[in-house]
């Protein structure tokens, strides 16, 4: 791994091992992704997702999983995470 990427990895990893008790494959993903978005700083975000993108070899395969919804902008005030956003017909 290069450019500072080992703990963004390990600690993806660890969110991943936590979750890996989950016995439903896609609750263990929502809630690595849910993690990261909502704890996760959006350069930590993105550097996550610029090292999956170049390949991402030391990523373990459910945290590899919730790269998919993991979002660099951070979501609306107030909004839940996962929650779909606001329209202007539904205010």
């Amino acid at each position: 791994m290069s450019g500072g990427n080992e703990h963004i990895v390990q600690m993806a990893n660890d969110i991943g091992n936590f979750f890996r008790a989950e016995s439903d494959r896609q609750l263990a993903i929502a809630g690595i992704s849910n993690h990261i978005n909502k704890f996760w700083t959006r350069r930590m975000r993105q550097k996550l997702l610029e090292y999956v993108q170049h390949g991402g070899n030391e990523l373990d395969e459910l945290p590899r999983a919730a790269v998919a919804h993991v979002t660099v902008a951070p979501p609306a005030q107030g909004a839940a995470i996962g929650a779909p956003a606001a329209t202007a017909a539904s205010k």
